[in-house]
């Protein structure tokens, strides 16, 4: 496939790439471009993309900018024994040694009408940090609704300074721990009530740790928009994903956070969306992080009013903690329903 002219327009329009190119580019038509030159612009690609790959490891363990084959060729010849290694031997590369994820050559060979494997075009995404959900979209040739091509000069800059924003805003109001509550997937009238921490990781990144019906989940903050806080999660203990969005506002000194998470049922495994609320807790106790889960019942009498009294009255009391999808079925099926 061709790569898309919106990718190529995106990167075109790159800051970093126009400083580059400055006064070396005539009608800005990259097919007159040196294979010079774009051995320069892949090296300021390869950079940024192994800057994304050291913060989200993901694009590496899901083969997504690098096939299995190759992935566990360059762990063998490296000697780095994991895909763990191999991305500690990523961080550890100067500004001088660069991996090459694309090469000047490959560029050339977009922009004079060559064919684009997909993991090439993936890597280009990573570079203009596209969200994944997006990347489908964004390789697609076909036009918009006006008949134009999409592709905002600023688009990949603004989206970078504003992950640094975001990123400051966290870790200066919503570290801390918190007390995350929500009503079990099996529908039971039960509360699942355990901690859930958010702090900074030595390697700069806001990360979380929580452990959910036995289950350990570690993951991180994902990014800060309208308000919302999007946090992703990985369980530890077997195959599953959990994402998260808090919403957040303006508030800068939050007591309760409402939001909702998105998973996996634990018999059923269908697709379930959670309910979810988060008590910050004043104080920083050591190994917070480690205190079991409680499971509450609906039923539970309370002699006093305390956080948990309030937070399982307020969820019993809710008749939509638990929102769950159903299996994969024909239209005639829905019709018949």
């Amino acid at each position: 496939m061709l790569l898309s002219k919106k990718i190529k327009k995106a990167v075109e329009y790159h800051p970093e790439i126009i400083l580059l190119l400055k006064n070396n580019l005539q009608k800005e038509n990259w097919t007159v471009l040196t294979r010079t030159y774009f051995d320069k612009i892949a090296r300021i690609i390869n950079k940024k993309i192994t800057k994304e790959v050291i913060e989200t490891p993901a694009f590496i363990e899901q083969n997504l900018i690098i096939g299995k084959l190759k992935l566990e060729k360059e762990i063998f010849s490296l000697k780095c024994e994991s895909v763990n290694g191999f991305i500690k031997y990523l961080a550890h590369l100067s500004d001088y040694q660069l991996y090459n994820w694309v090469s000047g050559k490959t560029l050339q060979s977009f922009w004079n009408d060559g064919e684009a494997k997909h993991i090439k075009i993936n890597t280009l995404l990573v570079f203009l940090q596209v969200p994944y959900s997006e990347w489908a979209i964004w390789s697609s040739n076909e036009t918009d609704t006006a008949g134009h091509f999409s592709a905002p000069a600023a688009l990949p800059n603004m989206l970078y300074e504003l992950s640094k924003h975001s990123l400051a805003i966290v870790k200066n109001y919503y570290l801390g721990n918190y007390y995350l509550y929500y009503q079990k997937t099996d529908g039971s009238n039960h509360i699942i009530k355990t901690a859930f921490v958010l702090k900074e990781h030595e390697s700069g990144q806001i990360i979380i740790q929580s452990v959910s019906e036995g289950h350990r989940y570690i993951g991180k903050v994902m990014g800060l928009r309208d308000g919302c806080l999007y946090i992703n999660c990985q369980n530890l203990d077997f195959e599953e994903m959990e994402q998260y969005v808090f919403n957040i506002g303006l508030e800068t000194k939050p007591e309760v956070l409402f939001g909702v998470s998105t998973t996996v049922s634990v018999k059923e495994r269908l697709g379930v969306a959670l309910k979810n609320v988060l008590v910050k807790q004043k104080g920083n106790l050591p190994n917070f992080e480690n205190e079991p889960e409680i499971e509450i019942p609906f039923n539970k009498i309370y002699n006093v009013q305390t956080e948990e009294s309030i937070i399982v009255n307020y969820l019993k009391s809710s008749a939509s903690n638990i929102i769950k999808t159903q299996s994969c079925c024909n239209l005639a099926d829905i019709k018949n329903k």
